[in-house]
């Protein structure tokens, strides 16, 4: 008896239990439903009020598509060239077309918190003191910094850059959208190059190139057209110099531009490609990955280039198609030009890329197709990533110096300066309040 009576309180508490579990169940999928519901039609509500929004200031809307603010400051010029609007994005061909850029602010009712990315110019960010930034930002949000100019002639020296973009979009090869001046294409039409690691085609070491038209009226040794007349770089020195060593061999070096030789009738583009053996591509900066289409006045005219600048060339052009002069004295650079010309065969083998490649300048807003890859791409968009010292990526090596301490207003800044500079004799130092206050007097 007393067996049954325990079965049977037992089955009562097993149902008890049963019916507890069941409600509990209920109750919070009914939870989970309503908050998903609420968030969605939340999300809803949020979205027809940007339309709403969007329609009352005579802008079209589209859910489906990644917003993109070009910041501006209406002092500044942009070095950004971008159109408004989606059109861009199919023009291009782009793997993603749901894009669409704007500089117009009003197109989310001052709420920049809407758009899903914001790109930052350089040309604004120079006058980053001076610069109005956005008030409010949200998490999902990507802050975009961009740049085609060199970090020596764009100095961004401020602590408040640091941690502030997400990604990065410039000329340097380990930017997260790579835009380089000019690319490297196989016959194929796929590009090579600028790459990190290239691996260019083994079969230019042995190939010959015999087309003798390419030689056959030039008389002149070295041209030079230069882009602009001042910069940072000793290049008009070492043009002068590399002019004097030439004599010695009595070849000649032609120098067109800022206060030098005019250029022609025919223009000096045709000039190079009919008298001239060699063009100096001597960039106007030397900086990390820096390679205009300056030496493209060379490979499109039949001129071998003479680079100097601070890139690793062997990422960015066919090898042996260039003389890197870099760390050549005018006097080596010049023995060297005399035995090419002296010699065909030498001179002709800086040719035989023309059977692999073609060298061409990229067109004005390259990497906006890579851009809508990434605003399409869930992992990097969901992913916070930013740069934690962002002096140290734009500034390498002796650049970082810039840096130091320009910029500074204060002394936790002026510390944060000589903290974080490279190549610095303080480098890897912390440097006490106490230096700080010697260094001021």
């Amino acid at each position: 008896m007393q067996f049954i009576m325990r079965t049977d309180t037992f089955a009562k508490l097993f149902f008890l239990v049963s019916i507890t579990g069941l409600v509990m169940y209920a109750v919070l999928a009914f939870y989970t439903f309503h908050t998903a519901y609420t968030t969605m039609f939340k999300e809803d509500k949020d979205q027809d009020q940007i339309k709403d929004l969007y329609i009352r200031n005579g802008y079209k809307y589209d859910r489906d598509l990644k917003y993109i603010l070009l910041w501006t400051d209406p002092d500044l010029p942009l070095v950004t060239k971008f159109d408004n609007g989606q059109q861009q994005f199919i023009n291009r061909g782009c793997p993603h077309t749901n894009c669409f850029i704007t500089t117009i602010k009003e197109y989310l009712g001052g709420e920049y918190t809407n758009f899903d990315a914001i790109i930052f110019d350089i040309n604004v960010l120079t006058n980053w003191r001076k610069m109005i930034l956005p008030e409010k930002r949200k998490t999902r949000q990507k802050y975009i910094f961009y740049s085609v100019i060199p970090s020596d002639l764009a100095p961004i020296c401020t602590v408040q850059a640091d941690d502030y973009f997400n990604w990065t979009w410039s000329y340097k090869l380990y930017s997260d959208i790579v835009a380089p001046f000019i690319e490297v294409k196989n016959l194929k039409g796929d590009v090579v190059a600028p790459y990190p690691d290239v691996s260019w085609d083994p079969g230019m070491v042995t190939a010959s190139y015999n087309d003798t038209n390419v030689i056959r009226n030039k008389t002149k040794a070295v041209a030079w057209v230069i882009n602009k007349c001042v910069t940072k770089t000793p290049r008009r020195f070492f043009a002068r110099e590399l002019q004097k060593a030439l004599l010695e061999y009595s070849l000649v070096m032609d120098i067109y531009g800022c206060r030098n030789l005019k250029c022609p009738k025919e223009g000096c583009l045709k000039a190079i490609e009919k008298d001239y053996y060699f063009y100096l591509a001597y960039e106007d900066s030397i900086e990390d990955d820096y390679v205009t289409d300056e030496v493209l006045k060379g490979y499109h005219h039949n001129a071998v280039p003479i680079v100097i600048g601070g890139a690793d060339y062997t990422q960015f052009l066919p090898y042996g198609s260039y003389i890197n002069a870099r760390f050549l004295t005018a006097e080596k650079l010049s023995a060297y030009i005399n035995y090419a010309i002296k010699n065909p065969e030498v001179y002709m083998s800086f040719y035989r890329w023309k059977k692999y490649y073609t060298i061409e300048k990229t067109e004005r807003g390259h990497g906006i197709c890579d851009l809508c890859n990434l605003l399409n791409d869930h992992e990097r968009m969901t992913t916070h990533s930013s740069y934690t010292n962002f002096r140290n990526w734009w500034y390498t090596g002796p650049l970082a110096e810039k840096c130091y301490p320009k910029g500074a207003t204060n002394r936790k800044e002026w510390l944060s300066y000589i903290n974080n500079t490279k190549k610095h004799k303080m480098y890897n130092k912390q440097v006490s309040p106490d230096v700080i206050e010697d260094l001021f007097q």
